[in-house]
């Protein structure tokens, strides 16, 4: 993929472009290409840097931790000094080309305490500069917080408990009222990403959508939140137009939520549809999903019992909704041009 001086070049070039760049490190395990066969083959380590080759059982922590994932992916035991010499070497590397923060891949098979160790020294080496997050899918042995406490980590339990059932066929978005997700506000949160694409992953080891339209709203749903700090798959922004808008929206209200200004996210019951939504985002903004193949109609829309209150523009059409309070009730009295 390139040379370290083209490394450097891509992150100086990113920085002045007002970017920062994360790095995607695979600690716990090591390639299965052909070239690779055999624990002989990979420089700098011997045999004795691996476990056992056995197969995963997800209920048990031991076995996520020690056994090789999906089977042939030979798992590097970070107990040996070795390995952590090499893997601590490859930090201090990838901080030195410019590199603003990390991705640990399959955190969840690696002891915590390991990754503690190394989130720390991430954090020395770059005096508290740095932003990591850790890939933690939830099963029968894992919960996210064995490692949130560490970092932030991905949330799967928003996409499977909620995201999947709200946006998919005959789900109700009603349920999102009070999302299940991991109670951390620093979260990675996502409407699909790539463990969630059909086209990359045939089995679809987390679940995916009926369709990917159902994804993409649900990535609208995500940029609409306050919480969780938001993933967009790269092609997503082309295939669904209104995710860029969404992404607005959302910088929009973390700007004036810095203002001290209320941008507390609140799903409203103002209407009762399985496939329609309104969120507030206290006073500042508010967003509305329809995720039916149908237009909806209301006639009269009483948000008295709501933060909202005057003009607003709608991002995406550029049109002007009011919401004006008459004999002490608040309703919407302009929607359009």
């Amino acid at each position: 993929m390139g040379t370290e001086s083209d490394l450097k070049k891509l992150t100086d070039k990113a920085h002045e472009c007002g970017m920062k760049v994360l790095a995607d490190v695979v600690f716990n395990h090591m390639s299965s290409m052909d070239e690779y066969k055999g624990l002989d083959k990979f420089p700098g380590l011997a045999p004795a840097d691996f476990h056992g080759q056995c197969g995963i059982d997800y209920s048990k922590r031991d076995s996520v931790r020690n056994c090789w994932l999906g089977g042939d992916l030979p798992d590097l035991d970070q107990s040996r000094p070795r390995v952590q010499d090499v893997q601590k070497a490859h930090i201090r590397k990838l901080l030195s080309l410019g590199i603003d923060g990390f991705r640990f891949d399959a955190a969840k098979h690696i002891d915590p305490a390991v990754v503690k160790d190394y989130i720390d020294l991430i954090d020395r080496e770059s005096n508290g500069r740095t932003w990591n997050y850790l890939e933690v899918i939830e099963d029968d042995g894992t919960q996210a917080t064995d490692y949130n406490w560490i970092a932030a980590v991905t949330d799967f339990v928003l996409y499977k408990e909620s995201l999947r059932k709200a946006f998919g066929l005959g789900g109700d978005l009603r349920s999102l009222k009070v999302p299940v997700a991991v109670n951390d506000s620093r979260s990675i949160v996502f409407g699909r990403n790539h463990d969630t694409v059909p086209e990359n992953n045939q089995n679809c080891i987390v679940g995916c959508y009926d369709s990917r339209e159902d994804s993409y709203l649900a990535t609208a749903y995500v940029l609409a939140r306050e919480s969780g700090v938001p993933l967009v798959l790269n092609w997503d922004n082309y295939d669904a137009p209104y995710i860029s808008t969404g992404v607005k929206f959302r910088q929009i209200m973390t700007q004036r939520g810095r203002s001290a200004m209320n941008v507390k996210e609140n799903v409203l019951g103002v209407i009762d549809s399985p496939v329609v939504m309104m969120m507030e985002r206290g006073s500042e903004g508010f967003f509305v999903l329809n995720k039916s193949a149908d237009r909806f109609d209301i006639p009269v829309l009483d948000l008295t019992l709501t933060n909202l209150e005057g003009c607003y523009r709608e991002l995406r059409r550029k049109f002007t909704v009011a919401i004006e309070r008459k004999d002490g009730k608040k309703f919407v009295t302009r929607w359009g041009r």
